[in-house]
């Protein structure tokens, strides 16, 4: 059974695919989402200004999913990990792979 949540008149609700993987479960609208996404993203944004990095390190696959950890693995389960579900923006899934690399080839 899914996340129930009660919406007051004038909130934007949070649908069921978007709640799958929520960790902050008082989380009930796309306003209080994008605060706390970006509360997150801010924490990501000060750590890698304390970190060196070589270019060798930022230019894998595996660097990335840790940044989309950092930037999000407070408010998400599947931060860091590949989406496993096809999303309305974005490649399909089968393909993220493939798409990431000519990313890091691009740079």
């Amino acid at each position: 059974m899914g996340l129930e949540i009660e919406y007051i008149e004038g909130q934007t609700p949070i649908d069921e695919d978007e709640k799958e993987g929520l960790l902050i479960k008082t989380i009930s609208t796309r306003g209080e989402l994008d605060e706390f996404e970006q509360l997150n993203i801010q924490q990501a944004v000060e750590w890698s200004m304390k970190t060196k990095f070589s270019t060798g390190q930022l230019l894998t696959e595996d660097f990335l999913l840790l940044i989309h950890k950092k930037m999000f693995g407070e408010v998400w389960e599947w931060a860091g990990t590949k989406r496993k579900t096809n999303k309305n923006i974005g490649v399909d899934k089968s393909h993220i792979s493939v798409e990431i690399r000519k990313l890091i080839d691009d740079c």
